[in-house]
């Protein structure tokens, strides 16, 4: 089982244990994203990433060209607050 296959059985798993209320909110908010037409626009597996410069929790700013020349990156984004 690829990666991918594994993570849609998980969100398939997983929905089904939601209320019929967050289904339907969550329904609603990927239907607000396709709508702006922004999902054809986000980067697909195996596209280069542009160079980006983002500020750290303590204010910190990291380029990602100045850590890439040290080796491979892996970027994590943190969504707001839980």
């Amino acid at each position: 089982m690829t990666l991918n296959e594994r993570l849609r059985e998980m969100k398939a798993l997983s929905r089904g244990k939601l209320p019929a209320e967050t289904q339907q909110i969550m329904a609603d908010a990927l239907q607000a994203v396709e709508s702006t037409g922004q999902h054809q626009r986000a980067l697909k597996a195996g596209d280069r990433a542009p160079g980006f410069t983002l500020e750290d929790h303590s204010g910190r700013l990291w380029s990602s060209l100045e850590l890439l020349r040290q080796g491979p990156l892996v970027v994590n984004f943190y969504r707001g607050s839980w």
